[in-house]
């Protein structure tokens, strides 16, 4: 296993990555690495703090559905500030995070609709 190659890899594939961690199963970071030149929006700790804990309990609760929904893709998260994009392979997981701007055209579409139907019917 080469998780430093991954990570190398994923962004020398991929020019959008602004970041890639690999967590293990027990919590363990096995890679944390922001592409050069990228400043990133939160600090070192921060993001370890995160990485370590909230990707695998993410992927883990979604996971509980497979025998109902089948096997699990991806889980996405956007933030006002970033997208995060977290895989299980294997016994890791992988997570990618990406500026805002990359759209997934689906997700990016309803949330549009949402935001204007919420302004219409939910707004106080």
């Amino acid at each position: 296993m080469d998780v430093n190659k991954f990570a190398e890899e994923a962004l020398r594939k991929d020019g959008r990555i602004r970041y890639v961690a690999i967590v293990d199963n027990e919590f363990h970071i096995l890679v944390s690495k922001m592409r050069e030149g990228v400043q990133s929006i939160t600090t070192e700790e921060q993001d370890r703090n995160f990485v370590q804990l909230m990707p695998p309990i993410i992927v883990d609760a979604v996971e509980k559905l497979q025998p109902l929904l089948g096997k699990l893709d991806s889980v996405t998260v956007r933030y006002e500030k970033v997208l995060l994009v977290f895989f299980r392979l294997a016994n890791l997981v992988v997570v990618l995070s990406f500026d805002p701007n990359v759209t997934t055209a689906f997700s990016s579409s309803l949330s549009d609709s949402m935001r204007m139907l919420s302004s219409l019917y939910l707004a106080e």
